[in-house]
């Protein structure tokens, strides 16, 4: 009996030791599991057999890293290894009928770097990824047939195969400039090159596959879009140049020259003069000879809204004029007095509203009128907009943009696309001016531009996909007169019936085809999409579009020619938020009923995460 007893206890101790052996176990399991999670949450997980889609750079030239066997099949060159794997670094490079599954292949004229004046159809296959969902083009070196306003008729460059379809061809020198756009997965993108042979061409483009998860998201700067309402006041303390419209000697249409040709503003011959308010006491000017020309002169500008000069679309009526610019020759020094016209009236404008040199439209009526700062509204403040930049070309300024970070400006694309055929060497950005006639009202940066960024998919002859960006050699150190404007975080707001500004060095005047050399503002309500959709359907190739445009009622005041590009941010108190991009309007900067449009930066947020994406270097 005893021992029964004993023999009972024995196995009652044994299954305790088991259930408690047990229970630590799952207590000690419970735990790991709950490691493992909290990692998680750390990093991602990433499958065994996940494609690496990893860069490598040697001597300045990209490399893709990849199994040697694998190079050997791209015929690439082995230019060293990756780090510590077993890869090594490929460079790929590729010319005329070539086909590709490398992550970073370079495509460039079959005597590369010397020209090529062979005629030929020259396409390149690149295979995209099966985890890829962006392909970016760097154009290292891109010289073809210059643009004709805006088209390409001799040598062009189109993308097929891209996620939102058609594109436009590209020409002309485009060194310096850089795309990134949205690809399917497992699908083929083909680069094909139509070369006429005359003249010379060359061309270089690395193709970069970007990963799906390697596709960061933009975050604006700490502190980004505060509006500076304690900046003083400004008061121009010099005289500007008068702005005359004079007309042509001899025949009809005589040395003529169209605004809507200025898709090469170094080579265009009629320029705007960048002019200010005219003093108060200034009496009306003369033309030489001392004859008074009517209307040559602005009535005085006064502080404040007013109502927008109600216009009619205007019938063509010939009388042929000439708009002369002061012609000098500054050096880079932040003092800009001419401007180059780059209105986006290239072709859809110009088939809406029948626009030609001689038309009487394009002279601007000369009744008098008072003299609104971008039609409508008036001065800011000193520095009050810290992120509005000018963007200058060979001295001259042509459009707006903003800051919004410490190295990338964001404006439109028929500011850049066609132009600039002399490469961009002579673009810069006047960072943190107030008074572009003047260096001494601000201490703003005069920065050059290492890259273009356009979207691919923006057509000069339609109003779509009009943004673009642009990456600063050197970054800015931020202060009170230099800081980034806030991009929108919630990217379904629509701001509809809110107030919005915009901002600009764009035509002060509905009379005078003149820009202003000191910033100017005007606040409006912004209108419902839908209505302004509608409102711009008589002007079939120019309409306004949900949801890739934002809308400003222009009743009290509209931006103008000189604008483009500019932002339109909605504050509250001293937080802005940018939230439009300087599109278009109607041409003569008039109240017809058509509200002023702009690009809806929330809707092309992805497109700017692309764009601005670092590549994966070893």
């Amino acid at each position: 009996m005893d021992g029964r007893i004993k023999l009972l206890l024995l196995s009652l101790a044994i299954a305790g030791a088991v259930a408690s052996s047990e229970e630590s176990e799952e207590r000690q399991a419970k735990w790991e599991r709950r490691g493992r999670q909290m990692f998680t949450r750390l990093t991602s997980y990433v499958p065994r057999n996940r494609p690496r889609y990893q860069l490598c750079e040697v001597d300045d030239t990209m490399g893709a890293c990849m199994k040697d066997s694998v190079c050997r099949r791209e015929r690439g060159l082995f230019a060293g290894y990756c780090g510590g794997d077993d890869e090594v670094c490929c460079v790929v490079d590729k010319s005329c009928d070539g086909y590709t599954r490398s992550h970073s292949t370079y495509f460039r004229n079959p005597n590369f770097p010397k020209n090529d004046t062979e005629e030929r159809m020259c396409p390149l296959t690149v295979e995209v990824g099966r985890d890829v969902c962006a392909v970016r083009l760097s154009f290292e070196k891109f010289e073809l047939s210059p643009f004709t306003e805006g088209v390409c008729i001799g040598d062009h460059l189109t993308i097929l195969g891209t996620l939102e379809g058609s594109t436009t061809p590209i020409c002309g020198n485009m060194t310096g400039w850089t795309t990134t756009f949205a690809v399917k997965k497992n699908s083929d993108v083909v680069l094909a090159m139509v070369l006429q042979g005359r003249p010379a061409h060359t061309f270089s483009i690395q193709v970069t596959q970007i990963a799906c998860d390697e596709i960061q998201v933009f975050h604006s700067p700490t502190y980004a879009g505060i509006r500076n309402l304690d900046g003083e006041k400004y008061t121009p303390t010099t005289k500007k140049p008068s702005f005359l419209i004079k007309p042509i000697a001899g025949q009809p249409g005589e040395g003529a020259t169209t605004p809507e040709s200025t898709t090469t503003p170094e080579d265009a011959t009629e320029e705007a003069t960048t002019v200010g308010p005219p003093d108060e006491s200034e009496e009306d000017e003369k033309e030489e000879g001392g004859e008074e020309e009517e209307g040559a002169t602005e009535a005085t500008v006064r502080e404040g809204p007013t109502t927008l000069t109600p216009g009619t679309i205007p019938s063509p009526k010939p009388s042929d004029v000439l708009i002369r610019a002061q012609q000098l020759e500054l050096e880079d020094d932040g003092v800009y007095l001419e401007t180059i016209d780059v209105t986006p009236a290239i072709s859809a404008f110009r088939r809406a509203f029948e626009l030609r040199v001689s038309d009487r439209c394009w002279q601007y009526e000369t009744g008098t009128q008072a003299a609104f700062r971008v039609i409508g509204g008036g001065y800011t403040r000193i520095n009050e907009y810290p992120w509005q930049v000018a963007l200058v070309y060979r001295n001259k300024f042509f459009c707006g943009g903003s800051l919004i970070s410490d190295r990338h400006v964001l404006t439109a694309a028929h500011c850049v696309f066609g132009s600039f055929s002399r490469g961009i060497s002579q673009l810069r950005v006047s960072i943190g001016d107030h008074d572009i006639s003047t260096k001494n009202e601000t201490e703003h940066i005069v920065g050059k531009v290492k890259h273009v960024h356009w979207n691919l998919h923006y057509n000069p002859h339609s109003t779509v996909h009009d943004i673009a960006l642009m990456e600063l050699e050197e970054p800015v150190s931020f202060r009170y007169g230099v800081s980034a404007v806030k991009l929108p975080s919630d990217l379904d707001d629509l701001y509809e019936g809110e107030n919005a500004t915009v901002t600009g060095w764009g035509r002060y005047s509905v009379r005078l085809k003149a820009t202003n050399t000191v910033l100017k503002e005007y606040t409006g309500p912004l209108t419902n999409i839908s209505k302004c959709v509608e409102a711009w359907n008589k002007f079939p190739g120019i309409s306004a579009r949900s949801p890739n445009h934002v809308c400003l009622d222009v009743t009290m005041g509209t931006p103008c020619h000189g604008d483009s590009g500019g932002p339109l941010v909605a504050c509250t108190g001293v937080q802005c938020t940018q939230i439009g991009v300087v599109s278009f309007g109607f041409p003569m900067c008039t109240n017809v009923g058509l509200p002023a449009v702009f690009t809806r930066v929330s809707h092309y947020k992805s497109w700017i995460d692309m764009n601005l994406t670092p590549l994966d270097i070893v």
